[in-house]
């Protein structure tokens, strides 16, 4: 099954299928096989024209596996041999914003849209660090045009879900959510998005099912096992309710196995394994 970020805009254009260390990760990034993508890419045998793409897949695994730090390194080697490309602009101001640095992702999105005013990564990272920085108003408005360039777009429908969500419009959310399941109705995202709102509205056990309706579709979707872990974490009454607390022992472990690397979902894991023995009966 496809992975929801190998839909990034133009991404894998000049990826040709073969056997090459970039074709090679390319597939393994599309497969959401993020830990196999970091390997291939620090792997020797590159040659020296892939290495730059090498890198921007190497930072987009990061990010998605929850390693910003990491990611930026990534990102600003791609721009160092290319300085003007706009993907590795916008996954390197992705970056800083999930380590909120805000004032220097700015200049990046800036400099991006300038150069292509209608990328829609670069629109929706825009509105994504407005909702950060407390322009709400300008991030719907910004989300709302990407959308509307891509409005089957997995990141964009997801950015836009994640900033009406931000600003308590819970409705509108759900709608566009609903709407990409209807356009795409095998695609995981649909109902992972849909289980963000339902959280939202404390519909928690149907949240639980939508998240499994995604990793039914996606058996790789990392941030569906992470939220899915999180969510039966809180939903088993501080370990009480057992059948909670094995779902989320499974996804924990699944997010681990996949590479993930969110240091606050760590701590909450090690405190669930403090109570192993006792809940899981080993």
């Amino acid at each position: 099954m496809q992975s929801v970020l190998a839909t990034l805009p133009g991404l894998f254009a000049a990826f040709a299928l073969g056997g090459t260390p970039l074709e090679e990760a390319t597939r393994a990034f599309q497969a959401g096989e993020y830990a196999k993508v970091l390997e291939l890419a620090a792997a020797p045998g590159a040659s020296t024209g892939d290495a730059p793409r090498l890198a921007y897949l190497a930072g987009e695994a990061q990010l998605a596996l929850g390693a910003p730090a990491e990611a930026e390194k990534s990102f600003r080697t791609v721009l160092v041999s290319r300085p003007k490309a706009v993907p590795a602009q916008v996954g390197l101001a992705r970056a800083l914003m999930a380590l909120l640095r805000f004032d220097e992702a700015g200049p990046l999105l800036e400099s991006a849209l300038a150069a292509e005013p209608k990328d829609v990564g670069a629109l929706v990272a825009r509105g994504l660090l407005c909702s950060s920085t407390g322009k709400s108003d300008e991030a719907k408005k910004t989300l709302e045009a990407a959308w509307k360039l891509d409005p089957k777009g997995a990141l964009t429908t997801r950015g836009y879900v994640e900033v009406l969500l931000r600003a308590d419009d819970v409705p509108a959310a759900a709608a566009v959510a609903e709407k990409f399941m209807s356009s795409r109705p095998a695609h995981p995202l649909g109902p992972f998005l849909f289980a963000w709102t339902l959280e939202r509205d404390g519909e928690d056990e149907q949240a639980v099912e939508q998240y499994e309706a995604a990793l039914a579709r996606d058996p790789n979707f990392v941030d569906a096992h992470k939220n899915l872990a999180i969510l039966c974490h809180t939903l088993s009454n501080t370990y009480k309710v057992r059948e909670r607390v094995l779902l989320a022992y499974e996804h924990y472990e699944r997010y681990f196995a996949l590479g993930g690397k969110d240091q606050d979902l760590e701590r909450m894991y090690k405190d669930l394994l403090s109570f192993k023995e006792q809940i899981l009966g080993q």
